[in-house]
């Protein structure tokens, strides 16, 4: 990818901080807008219609915004799941963008001026010269004065999510503790000990370093020192620290797999019963300790849930707006399970 098109990547994508909806599970059910009769024109991806009047997104429009976020997820979670998933998702922020900017436009939210001028400044910043801020609006079939107009309905957008969190009830302090106490999570520390596979690697060679892993494994179960095999077998950036990798939770911070052995683990010392597969090569794992995280901070637990309640209330104003709507959708273009 040239630096302008990277460039070009950063300036929109910068434009769509409106809320979005992942219901995660691709069923129409959950759908909040409804499902018109499919497109057949080529040129066209989808027309959304409400009482706020119709939009419509070209298919050269949604499949660049579509190449874009693609180019943002990691190769390997790629998947058929993720890229449908993508596709309802650019979908409903389509739809998302209609409703918010007509319902702003219906209660005559107006865009701060100044606010506007100097987001345009900050966008025009991410390129060395005027030129290539230019060519890329052209890489994106745009005018200088287009992407004005789009920074000013996402300001409008920004406005009326605001109105809609205003009625919010703060949390007294009794839901504030019971939130900080929902919010601890069991954590682990653990050390391994990695043998790393090259991508593509052949059959053979996978075997290889599995039988690798699983001699390194027997001695760790055998009573040697955990922290020195990882020194001088483990081809992880942790080999100096014994493959110690400090306390994690269950979700988010470590590979699956990994994390699902580690936590399989019961007892101090213990060790996994076989090398464990992830993208990155065969685990050895050692549990160090089990432990609940502290409670989260008071002032930011108040913070937090008056947050997750504002943004409830938004997207609860934002499916009622949605449900008026229609979408027409060239199924040769959008994967949307129906």
């Amino acid at each position: 990818m040239t630096t302008h098109l990277r460039n070009a990547c950063v300036l929109f994508a910068a434009l769509f901080l409106m809320v979005g909806c992942n219901n995660g599970n691709g069923d129409e059910n959950d759908l909040a807008y409804q499902i018109g009769d499919p497109i057949t024109e080529d040129e066209y991806a989808a027309i959304v219609t409400s009482d706020f009047g119709s939009d419509t997104l070209t298919a050269n429009d949604y499949e660049e915004q579509m190449n874009m976020i693609a180019q943002q997820m990691p190769p390997d979670q790629m998947g058929e799941d993720q890229r449908s998933q993508m596709h309802r998702d650019l979908l409903e922020q389509f739809v998302t963008r209609h409703v918010f900017v007509g319902e702003a436009e219906a209660r005559g939210l107006e865009a701060d001026p100044d606010q506007v001028e100097m987001q345009m400044r900050q966008m025009r910043g991410q390129f060395e010269t005027e030129e290539e801020f230019e060519e890329a609006l052209a890489m994106q079939g745009m005018t200088e004065e287009d992407l004005r107009e789009m920074t000013e309905e996402q300001f409008r957008a920004q406005q009326l999510q605001e109105e809609f969190a205003e009625g919010v009830d703060a949390p007294t302090e009794e839901e504030i503790e019971e939130y900080r106490e929902e919010q601890r999570q069991e954590e682990v520390r653990a050390r391994h000990i990695l043998f790393q596979i090259e991508d593509g690697a052949a059959a053979e060679e996978e075997e290889a370093v599995r039988e690798r892993a699983t001699e390194v494994l027997e001695r760790a179960q055998d009573g040697e020192d955990f922290a020195e095999l990882a020194e001088e077998f483990s081809e992880g950036p942790t080999a100096d620290e014994g493959g110690d990798l400090g306390y994690f939770t269950r979700d988010g911070q470590m590979v699956e797999p990994f994390a699902e052995a580690a936590f399989a683990l019961s007892d101090s010392g213990d060790v996994v019963d076989e090398p464990v597969r992830t993208q990155f090569g065969f685990h050895v794992i050692q549990l160090v300790d089990r432990r609940m995280q502290e409670p989260m901070e008071a002032g930011q637990a108040r913070q937090t849930l008056m947050s997750e309640r504002q943004q409830e209330v938004v997207e609860t104003e934002r499916d009622e707006l949605m449900g008026q709507a229609t979408v027409r959708i060239n199924p040769d273009i959008v994967e949307l399970d129906q």
